[in-house]
């Protein structure tokens, strides 16, 4: 007589209950990745733990949401190192893991309860537990529609959290979004934060692509910043800071500039590690250290004849940050 089917996450399920391990809810460690022969990620290691949001950022092209896919088990070959969620390998480790991708996954032939109860099913969730979870989302996400509409009568923003819906519906432990913030306007964006904090309180783990860098500066616990292929930087705004030597920014409109005074600035600024971060006609932004050593750049360009107005003088945000990862 043939056996009975086994459930998916049966065998997973047992092997975690008789070999249960304690590690971080991610770990990713020497991750190399090349597409077309281009080095995407270089040795790549990332830890994440419990209870926080992790906003990795960078420019295009850095390996953001290679990254993301990886350890997601969306990509699950062409690269070297070793991924683990909760100490186990991706297979053992799936249902803990719930990945929203840049593109819109529901179906749009279905409605949204037969989505829910589909999706639910790649989690082996039953309908009814599929269909419970999926309306408890829609209330913390504010998606207030009937569950009979169709994704077609959506809006934008309403698709992208009904996406997010799907995603966690077995409501994993590990929760990674790759651009969750593309094209929402600032009402969505709100929401979507508040969502994540709110997992986050919950003790759940949370990783996402971002470009929004004033947000994420906001409402991450962690910025984790690439640059080649590899960490840059990796904590808080200060450590960033502290990385890049770059504690203040200094704002101010220089007049006309000749070519020897041109010369003379930029010389200046090699010699004593400030980097001009942004210009704009007579506008012009600095990175410096120390209150000091704005004051000896000053008198610098006092001594040299060279007429300005400082506008501003403060610490930096991470978009000005961003400014000096690129000129590195």
């Amino acid at each position: 007589m043939a056996g009975k089917r086994i459930k998916p996450g049966f065998r997973e399920k047992v092997h975690r209950y008789l070999f249960p391990k304690k590690k971080n809810p991610v770990s990713a460690k020497k991750i190399n990745f090349s597409y077309d022969k281009k080095k995407i990620l270089k040795n790549f290691s990332f830890t994440a733990r419990t209870s926080q949001i992790i906003a990795v950022v960078g420019r295009s092209g850095e390996g953001k949401s290679t990254f993301l896919n990886i350890i997601s088990g969306a990509l699950t070959g062409g690269y070297s190192g070793k991924v683990a969620i909760n100490g186990y390998g991706k297979v053992l480790a799936r249902e803990d893991i719930g990945f929203v991708p840049q593109e819109i996954s529901i179906v749009p032939d279905l409605n949204i309860e037969d989505n829910i109860v589909f999706f639910g099913s790649l989690y082996g969730l039953s309908k009814s537990r599929a269909i419970e979870s999926g309306k408890e989302l829609m209330k913390i996400m504010e998606l207030d529609v009937p569950i009979s509409a169709n994704p077609n009568e959506l809006s934008g923003g309403q698709k992208v959290r009904l996406n997010i819906v799907v995603s966690f519906l077995h409501k994993p432990k590990v929760m990674i979004l790759d651009e969750p913030f593309v094209g929402l306007d600032f009402y969505n964006r709100k929401l979507l934060w508040h969502f994540l904090e709110h997992q986050r309180n919950r003790r759940k783990t949370v990783v996402i692509t971002t470009h929004m860098l004033t947000e994420a500066e906001i409402h991450s616990d962690r910025i984790v910043l690439l640059h080649r292929g590899r960490v840059f930087a990796d904590g808080k705004l200060k450590d960033i800071c502290k990385k890049l030597k770059t504690h203040f920014v200094l704002e101010m409109k220089i007049g006309s500039l000749n070519k020897r005074h041109k010369y003379d600035i930029a010389s200046y600024c090699v010699d004593h590690n400030i980097s001009l971060l942004d210009s704009f006609g007579s506008y012009k932004m600095f990175s410096v250290e120390s209150a000091g050593q704005k004051n000896y750049f000053l008198k610098f360009l006092e001594k040299n004849s060279i007429t300005y107005e400082e506008t501003g003088f403060r610490e930096p945000t991470l978009d000005e940050l961003f400014l000096k990862v690129k000129s590195v």
